[in-house]
């Protein structure tokens, strides 16, 4: 199976090449400055969040906030992200864009085979996007390293509903491909999304497989957004025969201007790992709700609510004297202010259960729960 995603990858990138390499695309743009044609954007965010557990970071505990991604440290101010992105337009066919992360949290979801994991610096994207205007609708390619289509939260804090990100953005899904996806507007109501990729946050691939990464949207009015995509393919290291398969879907509604929700599924099997589940493969599934509401210019609310299963236990104990929990909830309540055009003030009270005592306390013991609260201005530009 490995190899035939890899055929399928040598034939993907030939048909990019024959479909972009025409005459079309030799007509002379002018010569615009590169900066008239570049489009400079980005977002900055510094956090604060203080556990009620009262866990201490120690060495054999890095991660005293458990199964947390990015806000892993209690009692800490902390710079999460500087993004910039750079976005240039040569030709109306083709743009270049390139993601500048540092910060802390660059170190969590940093790519495999692009420097070193503890780096404060990533790479988050560096792609070219290529439009075959002569196809249809017009047909897309974007080749490089770029974030995956899938779940609902993102890696820029700006982007987001919440302070803290949900189970599902760290455990359920990538944070980032390299590789080529095709994109198709068959109408204004639907589009598809298809490519291949190295796998789950690689820039080198780790087996001699490659990975199929997609998305089907569907649109059919201003109110109503439906999602369906997944990826396919070998992910463990030197063995490219056995898949891991992803499927995930988002139902969002926006019943007025003001109002938003949305559902977000997530479910996967990998053969991979070194201790099965049922049927010898791992499985995972999860479920995120959100409702986000806009109250006035100046001030908002965010509710999410997230359900997690790992059959496996690949959700490990987080210190020792901890037990791994293989199931876990989260209830998370943000609040807004919107003090200026891209300034946001946020605060926010969330709950971790889990099925065994999973959770660190000051003390040393541990227990089946943790209450945080956090603040965080971020500064989109």
């Amino acid at each position: 199976m490995g190899r035939s995603i890899k055929t399928m990858g040598w034939g993907f990138m030939l048909l990019v090449s024959v479909v972009l390499l025409t005459p079309a695309f030799a007509a002379d743009e002018g010569s615009t400055s590169f900066w008239e044609k570049t489009k400079v954007m980005g977002s900055v965010d510094v956090n604060y969040n203080y556990n009620f557990n009262r866990p201490t970071t120690t060495a054999a505990a890095a991660a005293a906030n458990g199964y947390r991604v990015f806000d892993v440290n209690p009692n800490t101010f902390n710079i999460g992200l500087v993004d910039i992105a750079l976005e240039n337009s040569p030709a109306d066919w083709v743009t270049f864009r390139t993601d500048l992360d540092f910060g802390r949290n660059a170190t969590f979801f940093h790519a495999a085979g692009f420097g070193a994991a503890t780096d404060v610096f990533d790479l988050q994207q560096a792609y070219v996007a290529l439009k075959a205007n002569q196809v249809g609708n017009g047909l897309g390619f974007k080749i490089g390293k770029f974030v995956t289509l899938h779940g609902m939260e993102v890696i820029e804090a700006a982007s987001n509903y919440n302070i803290s990100r949900g189970l599902l953005f760290n455990y359920a899904i990538p944070f980032t491909h390299t590789g080529v996806v095709a994109t198709y507007p068959f109408s204004d109501m639907v589009s598809l999304d298809l490519g291949i990729v190295n796998g789950w946050n690689n820039v080198l691939d780790n087996n001699n497989g490659k990975t199929a990464h997609g998305m089907l949207t569907v649109k059919p009015n201003d109110e109503w957004t439906f999602l369906l995509g997944g990826t396919f393919g070998p992910e463990t290291a030197g063995n490219d025969r056995t898949i891991r398969s992803l499927l995930d879907t988002s139902l969002i509604y926006k019943p007025m201007e003001d109002w938003t929700l949305a559902l977000n599924y997530n479910w996967a099997r990998d053969g991979g790992f070194a201790a099965g589940g049922s049927n010898g493969a791992a499985d995972w599934q999860g479920l995120a709700a959100y409702a986000d509401w806009k109250a006035t210019d100046m001030f908002g609310l965010t509710l999410r609510t997230e359900y997690f299963d790992d059959d496996v236990g690949a959700l490990g104990a987080v210190g020792a004297g901890a037990t791994a929990s293989g199931k876990l909830f989260e209830g998370t309540l943000t609040s807004h202010t919107y003090l200026m055009e891209g300034l946001d003030l946020r605060f926010e009270f969330r709950h971790d259960q889990g099925n065994n005592n999973s959770f660190l306390r000051g003390t040393g013991a541990v227990r089946k729960f943790q209450d945080t609260i956090a603040s965080q201005l971020v500064y989109s530009f």
